[in-house]
Protein backbone atom coordinates (compact mmCIF):
# COMPACT_ATOMS: atom_id res chain seq x y z
CA UNK A 1 0.00 0.00 0.00
CA UNK A 2 1.43 3.38 -1.01
CA UNK A 3 1.75 5.94 1.73
CA UNK A 4 0.31 9.42 1.38
CA UNK A 5 2.74 12.00 0.07
CA UNK A 6 4.19 14.50 2.52
CA UNK A 7 3.29 18.10 1.79
CA UNK A 8 6.21 20.57 1.81
CA UNK A 9 5.76 24.34 1.81
CA UNK A 10 8.89 25.92 0.29
CA UNK A 11 9.43 29.63 1.01
CA UNK A 12 12.13 30.86 -1.40
CA UNK A 13 12.22 34.20 -3.19
CA UNK A 14 14.82 33.34 -5.85
CA UNK A 15 12.82 31.94 -8.79
CA UNK A 16 15.72 29.85 -10.13
CA UNK A 17 16.51 28.25 -6.77
CA UNK A 18 12.82 27.69 -6.15
CA UNK A 19 12.33 25.99 -9.54
CA UNK A 20 15.34 23.71 -9.04
CA UNK A 21 14.28 22.83 -5.49
CA UNK A 22 10.71 22.04 -6.55
CA UNK A 23 11.95 19.84 -9.41
CA UNK A 24 14.40 18.12 -7.07
CA UNK A 25 11.74 17.44 -4.45
CA UNK A 26 9.32 16.14 -7.08
CA UNK A 27 11.88 13.44 -7.92
CA UNK A 28 10.52 11.73 -4.80
CA UNK A 29 6.96 10.54 -5.46
CA UNK A 30 6.31 10.72 -1.70
CA UNK A 31 6.68 14.50 -1.64
CA UNK A 32 4.39 17.23 -2.91
CA UNK A 33 5.55 20.85 -2.89
CA UNK A 34 3.99 24.28 -2.95
CA UNK A 35 6.32 27.25 -3.32
CA UNK A 36 5.86 30.78 -1.99
CA UNK A 37 8.11 33.80 -2.60
CA UNK A 38 7.56 35.84 0.57
CA UNK A 39 6.89 35.33 4.24
CA UNK A 40 3.57 37.16 3.89
CA UNK A 41 2.53 34.81 1.07
CA UNK A 42 3.45 31.81 3.23
CA UNK A 43 1.47 33.12 6.21
CA UNK A 44 -1.55 33.77 4.00
CA UNK A 45 -1.25 30.28 2.47
CA UNK A 46 -1.09 28.68 5.93
CA UNK A 47 -4.35 30.39 6.92
CA UNK A 48 -6.24 29.13 3.88
CA UNK A 49 -4.76 25.74 2.97
CA UNK A 50 -4.09 22.37 4.55
CA UNK A 51 -1.23 22.34 7.02
CA UNK A 52 2.07 21.22 5.47
CA UNK A 53 4.12 18.38 6.96
CA UNK A 54 7.22 20.60 6.78
CA UNK A 55 8.00 24.22 5.99
CA UNK A 56 11.33 24.76 4.28
CA UNK A 57 12.25 28.45 4.35
CA UNK A 58 15.08 30.64 3.22
CA UNK A 59 16.27 33.00 5.93
CA UNK A 60 16.75 35.91 3.51
CA UNK A 61 13.28 36.73 2.23
CA UNK A 62 12.35 40.11 0.72
CA UNK A 63 9.80 41.01 3.40
CA UNK A 64 11.12 39.35 6.58
CA UNK A 65 13.82 36.97 7.65
CA UNK A 66 13.08 33.31 8.14
CA UNK A 67 13.43 33.57 11.93
CA UNK A 68 10.71 36.23 11.98
CA UNK A 69 8.58 34.00 9.73
CA UNK A 70 9.07 31.00 12.04
CA UNK A 71 8.03 33.09 15.04
CA UNK A 72 4.99 34.47 13.19
CA UNK A 73 3.91 30.96 12.20
CA UNK A 74 4.22 29.73 15.79
CA UNK A 75 2.17 32.71 17.01
CA UNK A 76 -0.52 32.20 14.34
CA UNK A 77 -0.91 28.43 14.56
CA UNK A 78 -1.61 26.37 17.68
CA UNK A 79 -0.22 23.23 16.10
CA UNK A 80 2.48 24.76 13.87
CA UNK A 81 4.19 22.44 11.39
CA UNK A 82 7.91 21.76 11.74
CA UNK A 83 10.12 24.41 10.14
CA UNK A 84 13.56 23.89 8.62
CA UNK A 85 15.85 26.49 7.10
CA UNK A 86 17.01 26.33 3.47
CA UNK A 87 19.67 28.99 3.35
CA UNK A 88 23.22 30.05 2.58
CA UNK A 89 23.44 31.67 6.03
CA UNK A 90 24.86 28.68 7.89
CA UNK A 91 27.47 30.04 10.31
CA UNK A 92 27.22 28.54 13.80
CA UNK A 93 25.57 31.74 15.11
CA UNK A 94 22.95 31.46 12.33
CA UNK A 95 22.23 27.82 13.17
CA UNK A 96 21.83 28.76 16.85
CA UNK A 97 19.29 31.46 15.89
CA UNK A 98 17.34 28.95 13.79
CA UNK A 99 17.34 26.41 16.61
CA UNK A 100 16.23 29.05 19.11
CA UNK A 101 13.32 29.85 16.74
CA UNK A 102 12.30 26.16 16.85
CA UNK A 103 13.86 24.92 13.60
CA UNK A 104 14.13 21.16 13.21
CA UNK A 105 17.15 21.47 10.92
CA UNK A 106 18.99 23.39 8.24
CA UNK A 107 19.76 22.54 4.62
CA UNK A 108 22.67 24.61 3.31
CA UNK A 109 22.67 26.35 -0.04
CA UNK A 110 24.12 25.73 -2.49
CA UNK A 111 22.40 22.38 -2.24
CA UNK A 112 22.68 19.08 -4.08
CA UNK A 113 19.48 18.73 -6.15
CA UNK A 114 19.89 14.95 -6.31
CA UNK A 115 20.13 14.68 -2.52
CA UNK A 116 17.57 17.31 -1.54
CA UNK A 117 14.59 14.95 -1.32
CA UNK A 118 16.56 12.57 0.92
CA UNK A 119 17.51 15.48 3.20
CA UNK A 120 13.87 16.52 3.44
CA UNK A 121 12.77 12.94 4.11
CA UNK A 122 15.35 12.76 6.93
CA UNK A 123 13.89 15.95 8.43
CA UNK A 124 10.39 14.51 8.15
CA UNK A 125 11.50 11.30 9.91
CA UNK A 126 13.15 13.33 12.67
CA UNK A 127 9.86 15.15 13.36
CA UNK A 128 7.68 12.01 13.43
CA UNK A 129 6.68 10.89 16.87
Amino acid sequence: MAREAAFILLVEDDPDISAIAVMALHLDPNLTVTSMRTGADALHHLQHSPKPDLILTDNNLPDMDGVALAKAIRRAMKDAPPIAFFTASVRSADIERYSAAGAVGTIAKPFDPIGLAAQVQALLRSTSV
